[in-house]
């Protein structure tokens, strides 16, 4: 192949000599494109240039016309490739501008949870909330005894060297609902946490040492035969 002459490599484009892509996805060729519309002193033209370019855009692209607005993103895209130089309006009548680009996308909240009692957690709350909404009766009083256990475990968890009474626990849960929520003196918290852990562990042992039983009688009676 014959080597290029001085003319001809001083004709040639190199990327390190062309305009920065600011967005490289449609290609220097449409950047170019959107350059030239911009230079267009008639808007209608200009107007009438994006429209066609759109089109191209289309057929490039075909997978994208699912997009909500994709035409007028595309008008969007194309001002921002001329660098905002297109005078034409788009068919929203507003006009997009480099401000708009720099725009930062919206902070996500995030959920918080202000609580007054913090050491007793979350879930205190949410325990409360569901005995408040509950009709009088054993199974509201036995409930909110539990949480009022619950409340003294947690606040042992949250602070081990400092001593808490049931009077304090007692206080707190009356401060917490208003008055709506109260345990009666005579209950040993402690003893409800106890009674509790019972409920919830001990037959779980009982299921294990019941098939433990069966397990060994069931090798002695084989071992009889």
């Amino acid at each position: 192949m014959a080597s290029r002459t001085l003319e001809e490599r001083q004709n040639l484009e190199y990327n390190t000599g062309r305009n920065y892509m600011v967005l490289p996805e449609y290609g220097r060729y449409l950047q170019k494109l959107a350059v030239s519309i911009s230079e267009l002193e008639d808007p209608e033209e200009q107007r009438a240039y994006i429209e066609k370019s759109i089109d191209i855009i289309i057929q490039l692209f075909p997978e994208s016309k699912s997009v909500d607005n994709y035409r007028e993103k595309l008008w969007h895209d194309l001002y921002y490739m001329s660098a905002f130089e297109i005078q034409a309006l788009p068919p929203s009548g507003i006009k997009p501008t480099f401000e708009d680009q720099q725009l930062k996308p919206t902070k996500l909240e995030y959920p918080v949870h202000r609580l007054d009692y913090k050491h007793y957690g979350y879930n205190v709350h949410i325990m409360i909330k569901k005995a408040l909404d509950m009709e009088e009766g054993p199974v509201k009083k036995e409930f909110v005894e539990v949480i009022g256990a619950y409340m003294k475990l947690a606040y042992k968890t949250w602070n081990k060297e400092h001593f808490v009474s049931d009077d304090m626990i007692r206080q707190d849960l009356l401060a917490m609902t208003k008055g709506a929520l109260s345990i009666d003196e005579e209950k040993d918290l402690d003893v409800l946490l106890a009674s509790q852990i019972k409920k919830r562990f001990l037959p779980t042992v009982n299921q294990n040492n019941n098939w433990k039983k069966k397990k060994n009688s069931g090798g002695k009676n084989k071992s009889r035969r």
